[in-house]
């Protein structure tokens, strides 16, 4: 406010007021790219209520990164590297990406040529030569009438060419897309070459790996002996493969439902029962017990030291006949 009266009450040059408007900038914000600092001058002067600001941070990757903060709330909650004005369209384009030669970036508008924020996420393509710089205050003396008429004519050409003015040429717009293209797509065959780095090397260790894995499973394959039908049987009619939580949790429950195991078990194979271990290249077995009473028949798999429960189906008729 006190930027803006002084410049009613004593005609001041807008170089005058851009020296105003910096002085008033806190030591971090000084420190932010001249571009950057344009932009929240531009924002200052075209919105002073909405209280813009500028906030510098250091991302995640390792980069310093600019957020944009309208009353102290974000614009948008990603950081960018740049916030610059574009003098063409009069918008506030949030820099993602730069090209390699550093004329052109391409970014999201954070607010319009009216100093509204902007939320759709609109993408565009800035060339630098339409980006606005900040003054240096070092060099903006106001008592120097060279230096009022040099920013009087200099800011009144920038009127102009965003009323009047014609526009970046097409060929040097396509250009910068060729270039942010390219970059975009050098990007994603260097992802590309990584993956199938990382792949090549999962081979190479899979190969190394597999054999080793053969060779462990066939020491460690349980004996035919070691499985016990009944016992196993009791297992399963107890529920003992079931998760933990369908599991009895009591005492109690635990002991009854141990004792109706071992009753069913009994009952089913009292009247006899088919056992079967099929050998699978020594790394592993499969057992198969056919219970005829109870319709069903189990499945364990025998493999690294231990017996496992894999499940079971119903035996259809001809099999109970059988």
């Amino acid at each position: 406010h006190d930027c803006h009266d002084h410049d009613r009450e004593s005609h001041q040059t807008p170089d005058s007021l851009i020296w105003c408007l910096n002085s008033t900038m806190s030591a971090a914000e000084r420190q932010l790219s001249p571009r950057t600092r344009a932009a929240l001058q531009y924002l200052r002067r075209l919105k002073p209520l909405d209280r813009y600001a500028m906030e510098s941070y250091l991302a995640t990757s390792g980069k310093q990164q600019v957020r944009l903060k309208r009353r102290n709330v974000p614009i948008r909650d990603e950081g960018f590297e740049e916030i610059v004005v574009d003098r063409s369209a009069g918008y506030v384009v949030g820099i993602q990406v730069l090209t390699s030669r550093g004329d052109a970036g391409r970014g999201i508008v954070l607010v319009d040529e009216d100093g509204k924020p902007r939320d759709d996420g609109a993408t565009v393509t800035v060339p630098m030569a339409n980006v606005s710089a900040a003054s240096s205050t070092s060099g903006a003396t106001r008592g120097s009438a060279a230096a009022r008429g040099s920013s009087s004519s200099s800011s009144s050409g920038s009127r102009r060419n965003r009323s009047g003015g014609a526009p970046p040429s097409e060929p040097h717009l396509s250009d910068i897309n060729n270039e942010l293209l390219l970059q975009y797509g050098l990007m994603a065959l260097g992802a590309l070459v990584a993956l199938k780095i990382i792949f090549a090397a999962l081979n190479v260790l899979s190969i190394l790996v597999l054999p080793l894995l053969y060779l462990y499973a066939c020491s460690n394959v349980p004996s035919n002996e070691s499985f016990d039908a009944k016992k196993e049987l009791k297992r399963v009619m107890r529920g003992a493969h079931l998760p933990e939580e369908r599991q009895p949790q009591g005492f109690f429950e635990q002991g009854l439902n141990r004792l109706a195991a071992s009753v069913t078990a009994e009952l089913a194979t009292s009247l006899g029962y088919e056992m079967s271990v099929t050998d699978y290249l020594g790394a592993a077995k499969l057992a198969s017990v056919k219970v005829p009473v109870a319709g069903a028949e189990y499945y364990w798999v025998g493999i690294v030291g231990k017996w496992r429960y894999i499940g079971q189906r119903e035996i259809v008729n001809g099999n109970k006949n059988d």
